[in-house]
């Protein structure tokens, strides 16, 4: 898995680290979350490897969907997507297109993995938090300071939407063209 993709191709920019989603587990999202806490990480560093930790995210959290927690995970996609809205407005992306990945038909995790998926969610969106606050004064991009800021607090509403706290939040969705 390589979460400092130079993100030459649209397709290393929208799932990095990995080609099947089906093989996205809590111990994946586990191992870069473990990534983003270790080291000194620059601001770009820093902001890729939040992007790929997003990306597994979801996909982990559309496999926890199709077990039966579709609601939470309605509630965690609308800050999904301001978080790579967000993201896709810093200098270190300025050339690339980012896009959550949306499978067709996740596969529904082990009712055993169940209560794993929900912890390494949880952890990574506290561990990217603290890393993105820390990593902000270090940047040398106003951009990428102020997302770095400023989605640390919106990285944070994350966990919340996965421990049920924010019942309300929903994605709005243009109509779709004719």
């Amino acid at each position: 898995m390589s979460p400092d993709t130079s993100g030459d191709s649209a397709a290393e920019i929208n799932a990095p680290g990995t080609s099947d989603e089906h093989a996205v587990t809590p111990a994946t999202l586990r191992d870069l979350t473990d990534d983003l806490d270790a080291g000194d990480l620059d601001a770009p560093e820093t902001l890729k490897q939040v992007w790929a930790g997003l990306c597994v995210a979801r996909l982990l959290g559309l496999r926890l969907a199709a077990t039966g927690l579709s609601r939470l995970q309605g509630n965690a996609e609308s800050v999904e997507h301001q978080l790579a809205g967000d993201l896709a407005t810093t200098a270190t992306f300025a050339h690339d297109r980012l896009a959550l990945p949306s499978p067709a038909s996740p596969e529904p995790l082990a009712a055993d993995q169940v209560d794993d998926a929900l912890e390494a969610l949880i952890a990574f969106s506290a561990t990217a938090r603290r890393r993105m606050l820390a990593t902000a004064r270090l940047a040398t991009q106003w951009h990428d300071e102020r997302v770095l800021r400023h989605d640390s607090l919106v990285m944070g509403e994350l966990a919340a939407a996965w421990l049920g706290h924010r019942t309300s939040y929903r994605l709005d969705r243009r109509p779709e063209a004719p």
